[in-house]
């Protein structure tokens, strides 16, 4: 912000009339010269460049945000790394899950998701249902409300159900059919998992 302050104070230098005596009067009767006019648009040219700068800083300030709130509440929805096989917390209204992506292996016009869901409270759930969405990476780099926007309406989503037993203490393999989809179509994917029965031991 002070770059581009300065710049268009020394901007002003050369363009704002100068008062003297209570008159107020131009600086000079002639016209910028040449190199003036050069200097005038090199510094308007300063300007435009850090007010786009200043707007990816901006967007990247707003995403960290949005992460760092994201990991601060309850992970309702969780992104999923298709590359690799660590495992990530997925909170349910009624308990937590951890779910770990396999693979993902092209089938018809799409692509079959593979992922183990693990149940390690001493709960068993029965039945439940996945929502999955995809799309193409968004690159926040290159911020804009409008194909940000664009991008949200590209995103296809399904909701699968299963009436597989998430087990206490076990890791269950499921598999998702995500059509169309593209390898690049797969840069973005998110998933939720929902169930309304629980099965606790009885005494």
């Amino acid at each position: 912000m002070r770059h581009i302050q300065a710049a268009l104070l020394t901007i002003g230098m050369f363009c704002t009339p100068l008062s003297l005596g209570g008159e107020t009067k131009p600086v000079s009767d002639r016209p910028p010269s040449a190199q003036q006019q050069r200097e005038i648009t090199d510094l308007r040219l300063q300007v435009i460049e850090l007010q786009s700068k200043l707007k990816t800083l901006e967007a990247s300030v707003k995403f960290d945000e949005w992460q760092i709130t994201r990991k601060q509440d309850a992970q309702a929805t969780i992104t999923l790394n298709l590359s690799e096989h660590t495992y990530q917390r997925l909170d349910l209204d009624n308990g937590f899950l951890l779910v770990s992506a396999q693979d993902a292996v092209p089938y018809l016009n799409g692509y079959t998701i593979r992922l183990n869901i693990g149940n390690p409270t001493s709960a068993g759930y029965a039945g439940f249902k996945a929502k999955i969405s995809w799309a193409k990476a968004y690159d926040f780099t290159k911020y804009t409300k409008e194909s940000y926007d664009e991008w949200q309406k590209s995103t296809q989503e399904k909701e699968i159900s299963f009436t597989d037993v998430l087990e206490a203490g076990t890791w269950t393999p499921i598999e998702l059919i995500v059509t169309p989809a593209t390898a690049e179509q797969l840069g973005y994917v998110t998933l939720s998992l929902s169930t309304d029965t629980v099965r606790l031991r009885q005494k």
